[in-house]
């Protein structure tokens, strides 16, 4: 008879137990959704360039419960040069900057920069491959506030130029809403 009532009572403790998970799990919204900001860089003499930017989540049920997210995962971020205007077939080399971490940009195929009239007449849209300190710095400055910065740094072959860089986050966030 005690081994009957130390089986129930383990089993009640065990249901309730998985019973829990289960309504955490319920409680949970999982939003799937895509940042896309444009840097509009304008180098008018000289040849290096600073811009910042500031990108956030705009979606209603993560700035409604920006202090219970459980989870943000970026599942793909890109860049794209838009447009060029200025000087003919330029050339940039540069990197982007979250928090502390940099990591290179305007590589295309082999070398080190690239040809920025032909990014845009071929509307390539280029992966930006980083690693974990980087995605993990993206997620944690998304994490407090919703809002991250990203600084475009580099050089130009000449100037005067203004091109348009689109860069795109494709983020899974994971939000509990009790």
């Amino acid at each position: 008879m005690k081994n009957l009532k130390t089986f129930f009572a383990l089993f009640i403790l065990a249901t309730s137990l998985i019973s829990c998970d289960a309504v955490d799990d319920l409680t949970e919204i999982e939003v799937d959704t895509e940042i896309s900001e444009d840097f509009t860089i304008v180098v008018t003499e000289g040849e290096t360039f600073s811009e910042s930017l500031s990108v956030s989540i705009n979606d209603e049920n993560v700035q409604d419960n920006l202090d219970k997210i459980e989870n943000i995962e970026i599942e793909s971020l890109t860049y794209q040069i838009i447009s060029v205007s200025g000087t003919e077939n330029v050339t940039a080399i540069g990197e982007f900057s979250i928090a502390s971490s940099s990591f290179p940009w305007f590589s295309y195929s082999e070398s080190d920069f690239v040809n920025l009239t032909a990014a845009a007449e071929a509307g390539t849209v280029y992966e930006i491959e980083v690693d974990e300190d980087v995605i993990s710095a993206f997620e944690a400055d998304l994490r407090s506030g919703a809002t991250a910065s990203i600084i475009a740094t580099g050089t130009v072959s000449a100037s005067p130029v203004t091109f348009v860089v689109r860069v795109k986050a494709k983020v899974n966030v994971v939000v509990d809403a009790i």
